[in-house]
């Protein structure tokens, strides 16, 4: 989950701070011998993890495989703990195709709390660098309005890059801080998460450096931080909605002493519901005892129950309206655009022509072409792009439109090649491995083909190509960020 911080340069940490570190959060244990557990597993690493991404067709191809591989996360049904590190997963051809997200185990269960549902409006208030945004998109199928907010620029590329290695295109990205946020979209929201930026102690074990600005102190101003997002949050939510409060954090300051900032606000509005499906280890009961009794349904993963990262995870709902205290835009007046313009409808004919298709149209999603882009995108994006001065991007890019032509773009390419009935070259995974690493790729014989083709590797699409001269070389046209030096495949 997020963590707002510069971060330091790496040293060594000291192992000082790390028992003093563990001792603040064992407190939290019941006994000894739990406490004993922790320790002794947050000094080692925890093992990677995945999960697939059903918006890409194929990836249900690997469930076979990965069941065989790996250990299924109780609480997703898409994830799976690996032997593989995290570094080797993400030279993987199934990676760069989006087939799946290299992801903590933890993180996973605060979208699974939320439970999203295709048509609905989800905000995510912190969303880079975006694993749990493409498991609400998942979730919803690519459709209705998904709301990805991120404070801090340099975590952009991060997210953009993400939602479209993995095909994602119900979403509108902004940029604004969560109070000023708030002020667009009073009661608008299904479902809300708040994944809040943290001190991160519990990622102890993946990343010892953040020990280098750890306290008790630096957790509560991350806590008070936490109490003003979390509102905002509670403002834009729709009566009888559900929001999901998540942090990698296992302290009282971040947790409970920010849904007590909640309360303090909204008082019996806020609902605190029970999360199913997940065994709870709850607060010694002194500890316990100076917070509300519905507390105890907010859930913390330890690290040393289920061999992840430690995470706090809170089901919230809002039972009445709630009233502004200032001029709030009417979003609700927004009007969607309910059907594709003219020169997108063109656009999007001519590539399903050229390609033999029929490209998606998911409920509540529209084609626009604009600077000669052909995006897929949430009906409200056109909208929200011109009464939000926080808005950056939306939706997926389809195609570059250039007189009168359309490229499509790798994301089409892998969400929608499977579909696709168009010229195309089978390649043995030597030829594929020289285009991941931007080079030409030579065939065995020359081809007729001639201009744009689809490249092909067993049930994947890699990316589209040029024939060059003669038949005999394929110029990839695979972006630059999509390159493997040491291309893997699973299978």
């Amino acid at each position: 989950m997020n963590k707002d911080r510069n971060a330091p340069s790496r040293k060594a940490f000291d192992p000082a701070k790390l028992q003093a570190l563990l001792e603040h959060l064992g407190r939290l244990l019941p006994d000894e011998k739990q406490r004993q557990a922790f320790y002794s597993c947050s000094q080692t690493q925890p093992p990677a993890s995945l999960r697939l991404n059903p918006l890409q067709a194929q990836s249900q191809t690997l469930e076979p495989l990965l069941r065989q591989l790996g250990e299924p996360v109780p609480w997703c049904e898409d994830a799976f703990g690996m032997p593989e590190s995290e570094k080797g997963l993400g030279q993987m051809l199934e990676h760069a195709m989006g087939a799946l997200y290299v992801q903590a185990k933890a993180p996973m269960l605060a979208v699974e709390v939320l439970a999203p549902r295709p048509g609905e409006r989800v905000l995510d208030l912190c969303a880079a660098p975006g694993g749990k945004s493409i498991q609400i998109a998942a979730r919803m199928q690519n459709s209705g309005l998904l709301l990805l907010n991120e404070m801090r620029s340099k975590r952009m590329p991060s997210l953009v890059g993400n939602l479209e290695r993995c095909g994602v295109a119900n979403f509108v990205v902004s940029q604004a801080p969560g109070a000023m946020l708030a002020r667009y979209f009073h009661n608008f929201f299904d479902r809300i998460l708040v994944d809040a930026p943290c001190s991160g102690d519990g990622i102890v074990r993946k990343d010892k450096n953040m020990l280098n600005y750890w306290s008790s102190e630096n957790a509560g101003h991350f806590g008070q931080q936490q109490i003003g997002l979390l509102r905002a949050a509670f403002h834009m939510l729709k009566p009888g909605g559900s929001l999901v409060y998540s942090t990698c954090s296992l302290s009282l300051e971040e947790n409970e002493e920010v849904l007590l900032g909640l309360i303090r606000r909204y008082e019996a509005n806020v609902e605190i519901r029970a999360i199913d499906n997940y065994e709870n280890q709850p607060l010694p009961a002194e500890i316990a005892a100076q917070y509300p009794a519905d507390f105890s349904r907010g859930v913390r993963v330890w690290p040393h129950h289920h061999n992840t990262e430690g995470a706090f995870v809170a089901h919230l709902c809002k039972r009445e309206p709630t009233i502004s205290s200032h001029r709030d835009a009417d979003a609700a007046s927004w009007l969607p655009q309910t059907r594709c313009d003219a020169a997108a409808d063109e656009a999007r004919r001519a590539i399903e022509s050229r390609w033999q298709c029929d490209l998606p149209r998911p409920p509540g999603q529209v084609y626009t072409l604009s600077s000669r882009l052909l995006t897929l995108q949430p009906a409200l994006g056109p909208a929200i792009q011109q009464h939000l001065p926080h808005f950056v991007r939306s939706g997926m890019r389809v195609a570059r439109h250039h007189k009168g032509y359309s490229f499509i773009s790798q994301q089409t390419v892998a969400l929608c090649g499977h579909l696709m009935q168009g010229p195309s070259i089978e390649l043995n995974f030597s030829q594929l491995q020289s285009i991941f690493q931007g080079q030409l790729a030579q065939l065995d014989r020359a081809t007729d083909l001639k201009g744009e083709v689809l490249c092909r590797f067993g049930p994947w699409t890699a990316c589209r190509a040029i024939v060059q001269e003669g038949g005999l070389l394929l110029d990839g046209m695979l972006p630059r960020n999509f390159f493997r030096n040491n291309l893997r495949t699973l299978v």
